[in-house]
């Protein structure tokens, strides 16, 4: 299991989002935010490839993931 920078992840996602970090937390999930839709899914995807390796070709569970908790367990459980 791989130590990830929770923080930095939730700042990630808020930014790929474009909303504000204070509005985001490790309990988030794509139902609570209009942003978070397909497009949005995309840009955190996006996020997660650039910072952590291609991650998410190699993890297909990122494609459904839906909450802030699901992303930080895969990329403890894969990064």
């Amino acid at each position: 299991m791989v130590e990830v920078n929770r923080e930095f992840v939730v700042s990630g996602i808020a930014e790929s989002l474009e909303i504000e970090i204070s509005q985001l937390n490790i309990t988030s999930s794509s139902s609570d935010f209009e942003e978070w839709d397909s497009l949005g899914h995309i840009s955190i995807m996006s996020f997660l490839d650039k910072n952590y390796d291609e991650i998410t070709e190699r993890v297909p569970d990122f494609a459904s993931a839906t909450s802030v908790i699901e992303i930080i367990t895969l990329l403890e459980k894969f990064g």
